[in-house]
């Protein structure tokens, strides 16, 4: 059964906030090192500092996303540091429009109305970058990948549904054991 929008929308917002008051402690960390490694070593501490930073970003996400919502993802190395990259992308091109307003309307009230509605969108997109970054062993069935021996019709609605199913994933109707 589906949960109700109010639960989700929360979740979101969760995800989203914790994201940030997070990544905001990391970030003066993070901050502090990269300045060290770029006096230490130039442009090779920067691309050290960069990939320590999408290491962060990664890792927090597939925390949260496991944490708030489930979500088994990937932590080797090379999907950390992925997940970490991606995520900093999308992170960067959903803000353009709201560094642009505080940009050009500068107020205290604008910064906290949008830092209240991006952090819905933080969530929304950091889980959906967390399900790229899905466990082989995890990935939900698909239909028409699973042998028709695995699937049963629901009771309701007719549609095709793996056999251990006790509810209906499309009209939640109770199945018969």
């Amino acid at each position: 059964m589906k949960e109700p929008w109010w639960k989700v929308a929360s979740k979101y917002f969760l995800h989203g906030i914790l994201f940030s008051a997070i990544f905001l402690v990391l970030a003066f960390l993070w901050a502090v090192l990269l300045v060290v490694l770029a006096l230490i070593g130039s442009l090779i501490g920067l691309a050290i500092g960069f990939v320590v930073l999408f290491f962060l970003i990664g890792g927090l996400n597939s925390l949260l996303a496991n944490f708030i919502w489930s979500i088994p993802t990937v932590k080797d190395w090379k999907g950390l540091l992925a997940h970490g990259f991606v995520l900093f992308i999308s992170l960067f091109m959903v803000h353009v429009p709201s560094i642009l307003v505080n940009f050009l309307m500068p107020s205290w009230a604008i910064i906290v109305v949008l830092f209240i509605v991006y952090a819905f969108i933080d969530g929304l997109v950091g889980k959906k970058v967390a399900g790229w970054w899905l466990k082989e062993e995890a990935k939900e069935y698909v239909p028409g990948e699973t042998p028709k021996s695995f699937l049963k019709k629901c009771v309701n609605c007719g549609q095709e549904i793996p056999i251990a199913e006790l509810e209906c994933p499309h009209c939640g109707t109770k199945q018969p054991e």
